[in-house]
């Protein structure tokens, strides 16, 4: 994907690897605040996996909030002298806040939903919300190449995610 960007255009390919670093370095402060060992860290083409030891559903909770955080926070600190950065970073915070896993959003949903409901509800639950986000996700990316004349970039980026999603099922 990073190759994609960087063939499209190199400057907001570099914006959004520094979002993205942020965004990660965001994950490892927490992580360290906690005290949680970082056993490996893995670049895909979708995106960062932190590999730590099993965390409580709390720390799960505040690790996983902890990288769109930094996200909105570099947005908020960029905002006047970059704005199209602060953009990207808002963006991918909001993408990453989405309520379908592995993304930060669905660690949250499931981290919480732990915190009170069985394993098997929690799955369950996480199922449906998993279905209407990407039906709702890729119904709006057909419509914005459609009715927008996006092109097919909204389609394709709707299909990464639904991979991404489909490969940890």
């Amino acid at each position: 994907m990073v190759c994609l960007l960087a063939w499209l255009d190199h400057l907001f390919c570099l914006r959004f690897l520094l979002c993205m670093l942020c965004h990660e370095l965001g994950h490892l402060l927490a992580l360290k605040l906690c005290r949680v060992r970082v056993e490996r860290i893995r670049l895909t083409a979708a995106g960062a996996v932190i590999g730590t030891s099993c965390l409580s559903y709390k720390t799960e909770l505040l690790c996983a909030a902890a990288g769109p955080l930094a996200g909105i926070v570099l947005g908020l600190s960029l905002i006047r002298v970059l704005p199209q950065t602060a953009v990207v970073s808002f963006l991918l915070s909001l993408v990453n806040l989405l309520p379908v896993f592995p993304l930060d959003g669905g660690r949250l949903l499931r981290a919480g939903l732990s915190l009170c409901c069985t394993e098997k509800n929690v799955t369950a639950t996480m199922r449906i919300v998993t279905a209407i986000v990407c039906s709702v996700l890729m119904l709006l990316a057909c419509w914005g190449a459609v009715c927008l004349q996006m092109g097919l970039w909204p389609i394709f980026a709707a299909l990464v995610l639904l991979c991404r999603v489909a490969d940890r099922e």
